[in-house]
């Protein structure tokens, strides 16, 4: 049962969301600082200053008013607070704002289902902390993926609507309720989406390595996409991938100019930033290759198993090549590559030839990596572009059928700025 939100006016609740928003912005930020450094959430629980590491009292810790009072200072040390942290609470607010404004203004609560709204407001918040965590630290943290993916897999089944975009690989019938058969074609799309948003971008990275000899794509890359896919589908995750492949490239061309630029300035002088890393000693070895091949094998039962659901409903036919099931017939491919890579993967290892950057041993014993060349983290990128996805998926899956077969589709609900 909905609740009935017109007893108060719209713009109440876009009020109510941009103050949670920057709340919530607070709370990002100190996951951004704490989870690359493994400080707990939980049991550490009142905010600190990260130079000094007193405890900052709750007039200090104000989203956005605090920042502005203190001018950017810590009260007790007066070491600059980067200014990342008003950045943060201002874009989660604004964000918390938008979604709001397309739930509760444009479509006054009914056209769009509630549960992509609770989505919105969870994937803005995660989206954030993993783009200001890897601009800093070029590093993904699993914690900000993993939950996600679980997540997304749970509420597939109980909220169809989620997948609006899914296939039929179970007959759902006419019928206006949701079905079981529903529920299972949505966990299906969920489970696809993972399986294509973890394994494009591991393909790209894997190419990379075969052809370049140094990493294209991390596995934060992979797993920020996977999320993507549990929420919203394969298509969803798809069209994330491309759009985070045109700004990112947008975003490289600028930074070989912006390195051209100072190295003309500057000469030798000038160092491009390439991203380190602090190895620990399970990670001085390369990877271990057995992942790949339990998960080529899981990609490949699993798509051929949707083949044979299709193939049983539907006998092929040259004539209806528009249902061919394209999406399965790829995944068993990026199954039968990730078995590849497996074989591959291990070949490297016996010859001890495995890719890897430039390493050099600290003072204090540990050992540090450095990935030369010109390198940008591709995470932002994504998290931009699976932004855009949030409030614009229908657009994007109605504006293939006008342009290739000039099909004019109604969108679900009100996008916002669309007319």
């Amino acid at each position: 049962m909905i609740p009935d939100w017109s007893v108060l006016p719209g713009w109440f609740f876009v009020v109510f969301f941009a103050l949670l928003g920057a709340i919530v912005g607070s709370f990002v930020n100190a996951a951004v600082h704490r989870l690359p450094r493994n400080i707990s959430m939980l049991t550490r629980t009142r905010s600190f200053c990260p130079k000094c590491e007193m405890v900052i009292n709750w007039y200090d810790n104000i989203p956005i008013l605090s920042y502005v009072a203190l001018a950017g200072r810590c009260r007790v040390c007066n070491a600059p607070i980067p200014l990342r942290y008003l950045i943060a609470e201002l874009l989660c607010s604004s964000l918390y704002a938008l979604a709001a404004y397309q739930f509760f203004v444009l479509n006054g609560s009914l056209q769009m289902p509630w549960i992509l709204m609770v989505v919105q407001l969870l994937l803005i918040a995660d989206l954030l902390c993993i783009t200001f965590t890897d601009l800093e630290t070029w590093y993904i943290p699993i914690q900000t993926t993993w939950p996600w993916i679980v997540l997304g897999l749970l509420l597939a089944p109980l909220f169809p609507e989620l997948h609006a975009a899914r296939a039929e690989w179970i007959p759902e019938g006419a019928m206006a309720e949701v079905t079981s058969a529903a529920r299972w074609n949505a966990l299906i799309d969920a489970i696809q989406g993972c399986v294509w948003g973890a394994g494009v971008p591991w393909l790209v990275g894997f190419a990379c390595l075969v052809y370049l000899k140094k990493e294209g794509m991390g596995a934060g890359d992979s797993h920020l996409l996977a999320v993507i896919g549990a929420m919203l589908g394969w298509k969803a995750a798809m069209t994330t991938f491309m759009l985070g492949v045109f700004i990112g490239l947008i975003l490289g061309i600028g930074s070989l100019a912006w390195g051209r630029i100072q190295r003309a300035r500057l000469g030798d002088r000038w160092k491009p930033q390439q991203p380190t890393f602090e190895l620990s000693d399970e990670e001085l070895g390369p990877p271990s290759a057995w992942p790949l091949l339990l998960y080529g094998f899981f990609v490949t039962l699993f798509e051929s198993v949707l083949l044979a659901l299709h193939f049983r409903a539907n006998p092929f036919s040259f004539e209806a090549v528009e249902e061919f099931p394209f999406s399965a017939i790829l995944g068993a491919l990026l199954g039968l590559c990730l078995i590849l890579g497996f074989l591959l993967q291990r070949n490297w290892i016996r010859q001890n030839a495995w890719p890897q950057g430039q390493r050099t041993q600290r003072e204090d014993g540990t050992t540090e990596e450095t990935l030369e060349g010109n390198y940008i983290p591709f995470g932002p990128s994504l998290a931009l572009a699976a932004l855009i996805v949030l409030f614009y998926d229908p657009l994007f899956r109605a504006l293939p059928a006008w342009w290739l077969w000039d099909v004019s589709i109604q969108l679900p609900y009100t996008l916002p700025f669309v007319g």
